[in-house]
């Protein structure tokens, strides 16, 4: 759609909200679709209007926001439920342990790719419709894996159903910025990342005993009935959050109403859904090829998340030296929980750090790189941590010795996560959810792949020297934060798209 405004104008009306009032400003202006001039009427949020997302009452808010951590949460289970499931998975569906880790990888890369596509389709049509939709379908997919024997069946219901749980990967954090101003978003960004991390290790905790004692059709059959829940708690809980969805569709009824062409303000610079997909799945790739400053940051933090899947095939096959009972093993991944729970902590002082960074700044703005303080150590607790873990943990040892210090790597790993977001976010600004859209994409694709050789690699190399090679790569990519703060300036200033942003801020 090709636009070419006139220099005619006919002044701004501000209709208040309310009853009886539209609660828009409007400008009318005459525009050229191609087909010669037309008068148009450009609405925008009139102050203060109530339908205006950022002006919606905090239980409105959270309640969306509550209901949609919910989402989350049943994400961040399934896809780390599947290796303690395995013991009852692999005889059900007649597999090889690395074909049942498959599902996993089926999962993950359905979560990894699908954004490219469903991240523009929700800046057009909205996200509410494709939470309901998508929730439905990942329900339904629950019914194949529950039911049937079929290898290759739960390999396709795994994929589809990470393509329709990706929304809770990609959508979420677009929903946060609908609702909530800078400012006030670091707490509720925080909230979403221990969310995830406390997932996580109930998807071990849990699954373990209802595998052990109901059997791996009932691990599925309870996420199915929980992912019903989410189903009806979106339907009733979940409204259209995308300010500028809700103005186009204003312009819509109001075109109906008057015969006089309304259009929202941020239409008038949307392009078509093949561009917006065009440029979503090429723009992610290319930064991670061209922009130096992603590029390190995203393989930095996609092995970190990498290991953190690797860890849920190593952790069981570690603390299965203490117990054969395999609830028991399972309990062992609410390290995963208390390192993010240490995260979140520490995450109060980074926060105090960056302000004080700002009141310093004489543009009140600093540096990207003080997002990035305590991944500085960070970066190196994981990898200490884990070579500590690795020879410790040996059945001439008591397990809570392995697991203090998993506990604190995965504190690393959470503090490294929570810091990209932000870091990019600052770094990348406008064009931050390409950035982030890079990371995840790495993210994904690398915790996909790396359960598929972990049960071999610690069988053949042995739990201590498996665990040292995952921490000896760790180490050699610790100093990538660190190096990021020293000469992030100089690595943004190379990095095109960051020094273009930095040089207009």
């Amino acid at each position: 759609m090709s636009l070419r405004a006139q220099t005619r104008e006919s002044g701004v009306l501000t209709h208040a909200a309310g009853e009886g009032g539209r609660g828009v400003v409007e400008k009318h202006t005459v525009l050229d679709f191609g087909e010669g001039p037309e008068e148009v009427v450009i609405i925008d949020w009139a102050p203060g209007n109530p339908e205006n997302p950022f002006n919606w009452s905090p239980l409105r808010k959270w309640t969306a926001i509550v209901v949609l951590y919910y989402l989350v949460a049943l994400t961040a289970i399934n896809a780390t439920s599947v290796g303690v499931m395995a013991p009852w998975g692999v005889p059900w569906f007649k597999t090889t342990y690395v074909g049942y880790a498959l599902s996993v990888f089926m999962y993950l890369f359905g979560i990894a790719i699908t954004p490219l596509v469903l991240a523009p389709m929700s800046e057009l049509f909205g996200r509410n419709i494709i939470y309901q939709v998508t929730t439905l379908l990942n329900a339904v997919l629950f019914l194949p894996q529950a039911l049937t024997h079929s290898h290759s069946g739960l390999l396709a219901a795994r994929f589809f159903q990470g393509m329709a749980s990706s929304v809770a990967n990609s959508m979420v954090g677009g929903t946060v910025a609908d609702l909530f101003e800078a400012r006030e978003r670091g707490l509720v960004m925080n909230l979403l990342a221990i969310v995830i991390f406390v997932a996580q290790a109930l998807g071990g905790v849990v699954f373990g005993w209802v595998g052990l004692y109901l059997g791996v059709q009932w691990c599925y059959g309870i996420q199915a009935i929980l992912a019903g829940v989410s189903v009806a708690l979106n339907a009733a809980l979940l409204r259209e959050t995308r300010g500028d969805v809700l103005l186009s569709r204003r312009a819509q009824k109001l075109t109906r109403e008057t015969g006089v062409r309304h259009m929202a303000a941020a239409e008038t610079q949307k392009k078509s859904l093949r561009q917006m997909i065009t440029v979503s799945a090429i723009r992610p790739l290319q930064y991670l090829l061209t922009e130096p400053i992603v590029t390190a940051i995203s393989l930095w933090i996609g092995f970190a998340w990498g290991a953190v899947f690797l860890g849920t095939s190593s952790v069981l096959l570690v603390f299965g030296q203490y117990t054969d009972n395999p609830g028991l093993v399972g309990v062992s991944e609410i390290t995963v929980a208390i390192g993010g729970i240490l995260g979140f902590i520490s995450n109060y002082h980074q926060e105090y750090l960056y302000q004080k960074a700002c009141e310093r700044s004489p543009t009140g703005k600093a540096a990207p790189e003080v997002r990035l303080y305590w991944a500085t150590t960070a970066g190196l607790l994981f990898p200490l941590c884990m070579f500590v873990y690795a020879w410790t943990g040996q059945p001439q040892f008591h397990w809570m010795l392995p697991a203090t210090f998993l506990s604190l790597s995965y504190w690393g790993i959470y503090v490294m996560y929570s810091s990209v977001f932000t870091y990019l976010a600052d770094a990348y600004e406008t064009y931050s959810s390409s950035a982030q859209a890079s990371q995840s994409f790495m993210r994904n694709l690398l915790s996909s792949t790396f359960p598929l050789f972990a049960r071999a690699m610690y069988m053949n190399l042995g739990y201590p020297i498996a665990s040292t090679v995952v921490a000896s790569c760790a180490l050699a990519l610790a100093a990538c934060p660190t190096l990021i703060v020293m000469f992030g300036a100089q690595l943004r200033a190379r990095s095109k798209v960051a020094s273009a942003i930095a040089a207009n801020s």
